[in-house]
């Protein structure tokens, strides 16, 4: 059984909420805006800023989170029934796909490689990735999907800003 509680308090204190399946609107089951802590059972789960999968993100995969650095944020919530075997990224230094490209498959620090703080557009060729502002899956976060192909990270604000990638895994 795969599922997120949320708290409207820290410490999962508060009025509680068990979702199974995807949330456009959190509104509608008076949620929005003020989870402040959650518990993942089962496949990661990304949380948005906006409704509808829309705005800022944040993945969470199982486990507790007493207290969130970005509680009170998340207006929806989406389950990840992807496949997370093979995982893949191409990363580009410009956008369009263009200039120097690196080939990952593993979760990869990118000051390691030359190649942080450069990446202006990627393609996924397979599993869910995490980009991350700041190494260590620290910072915002850019989730991407299979067959996702981003030309350009400059609407999504995140030009030139990621420092680390990670593939959700599955559950052995």
């Amino acid at each position: 059984m795969s599922k997120i509680v949320v708290f409207t308090e820290e410490c999962f204190k508060g009025r509680t909420a068990e979702f199974k399946h995807n949330v456009h609107n959190l509104e509608e089951k008076g949620f929005n805006n003020v989870i402040s802590s959650l518990k993942v059972i089962g496949p990661p789960w990304v949380a948005y800023y906006d409704t509808k999968f829309a705005g800022k993100q944040r993945v969470f995969e199982e486990g507790e989170y007493a207290t969130l650095d970005d509680k009170g944020s998340f207006s929806s919530l989406k389950i990840i029934v992807d496949d997370l075997d093979n995982p893949e990224i191409q990363l580009f230094e410009h956008g369009n796909y263009q200039g120097r490209s690196v080939t990952l498959r593993s979760e990869t620090n990118l000051h390691d490689i030359d190649f942080s703080d450069v990446a202006s557009s990627h393609k996924v060729k397979g599993g869910v990735w995490v980009l991350y502002q700041h190494v260590n899956r620290h910072g915002s976060q850019l989730i991407s999907f299979p067959g996702d192909e981003i030309s350009s990270y400059l609407p999504l604000s995140f030009n030139d800003v990621a420092s680390h990638v990670h593939p959700l895994l599955p559950k052995p």
